[in-house]
């Protein structure tokens, strides 16, 4: 590099570099966590009776329990997870999406200090050589994916709610409905979040 600035620049856009990659297996690793509990969901709600099966034969192995399992407090269990980790990719998604545009600048200004447009891998070429490919995995991550968790979801609690139709209050269903509402808040903040920001910048992977 031709100066010391330019130097400690490129540095820092190296370390960015590396940060994002780590951001997105993060965010892909918290996404295919969320994409199996939402199967669970899909097949709980399809074969109710099958899946409560497999839930209580999966711990009879798995830890040995002869006693009956209380499957509802698996449920609010596995509604916190699916929460917790929702709320995790939504986090780091957005990271990602920050730091993509940081790193575009970035690019720029090292460009500009070099006086030839030598770094374009993250930003221009990648935008050029492959449109279509980036604007479908940011409709995958941003519109697809919060869709399908919704429209589980949604299944999910319209089922529990209808099983217990008529049997009078249920905790655990009261506790899952306030993690579905908080599901479908942050659900809705992140798509709004992203699409405000798709205008105002370059689109990311």
């Amino acid at each position: 590099m031709p100066s010391d600035p330019t130097s400690i620049l490129y540095d820092h856009y190296k370390d960015t570099c590396s940060i994002i990659s780590e951001a997105v297996k993060r965010r892909d690793r918290a996404m295919l966590f969320v994409i199996i509990a939402a199967g669970f969901f899909a097949f709980q709600t399809i074969f109710p009776s099958a899946a409560d099966h497999a839930v209580t034969d999966y711990l009879s192995f798995k830890f040995g329990l002869t006693l009956q399992v209380d499957l509802s407090v698996i449920g609010n269990i596995v509604w916190l997870l699916v929460l917790l980790f929702t709320l995790r990719y939504f986090q780091t998604a957005v990271f990602v999406e920050r730091q993509y545009a940081y790193l575009h600048q970035l690019e720029d200004k090292l460009n500009s200090a070099i006086g030839q447009e030598i770094l374009t891998r993250e930003g221009k070429s990648y935008l050029a050589d492959y449109p279509w490919f980036s604007d479908w995995m940011w409709t995958l991550y941003t519109i697809i994916f919060p869709a399908l968790l919704l429209f589980v979801t949604c299944m999910k609690i319209s089922g529990e709610w209808v099983r217990v139709a008529g049997n009078g209050f249920s905790f655990g269903l009261l506790v899952n409905s306030v993690l579905f509402v908080l599901l479908l808040i942050s659900v809705a903040l992140y798509v709004v979040v992203l699409h405000f920001k798709k205008a105002k910048q370059p689109t990311s992977r």
